[in-house]
């Protein structure tokens, strides 16, 4: 893969990413950072990828895997940058799921139940792709898709 592939397709997944990201970490700050580091590493790794039609599970594995290592880092720590002096606008994808309650829902629900939501409605991974990205069996990503649609249903409902 060139560089210019490797651009091309990075940025075709910043939004994809961007959501993951925004999945496991809180901070606008950090969904940035972990975003930025996994593409660094991803262009350092890049020889390990056997498949370029792996390389969308591939590259949101690592990004996972960055979420999480940053969030162990940052536990405990008080995000005093992330408090803004002025209201700031949003970006259209958090504030449209603001809007609808969805966000809220979502953030609510168990990461592992949270990521792989994510994962399967919003960026369209194939469930088969979200056993090699999350790791885990078939069978667990689609029990944590059933209850996740359960208690999104659950909790939309109890709002309305």
């Amino acid at each position: 893969m060139t560089e210019a592939d490797f651009e091309a397709r990075v940025t075709a997944l910043t939004e994809d990413m961007y959501r993951v990201a925004a999945t496991l970490l809180r901070g606008h700050h950090d969904r940035q950072d972990a975003v930025q580091e996994c593409i660094w590493k991803a262009w350092r790794n890049l020889r390990y990828l056997r498949d370029d039609a792996a390389f969308r599970p591939w590259l949101m594995r690592i990004l996972i895997n960055e979420c999480r290592n940053l969030a162990r880092r940052t536990r405990g720590e008080v995000p005093t940058d992330e408090i803004p002096d002025r209201p700031q606008a949003e970006d259209a994808y958090e504030q449209r799921l603001r809007d609808e309650g969805l966000h809220q829902a979502l953030m609510r629900l168990p990461e592992k139940i949270r990521l792989t939501m994510v994962l399967f409605y919003l960026d369209g991974f194939s469930q088969r792709e979200i056993c090699g990205i999350l790791r885990v069996p078939a069978g667990t990503v689609k029990s944590r898709l059933n209850q996740g649609r359960k208690q999104l249903k659950k909790q939309l409902e109890s709002e309305a």
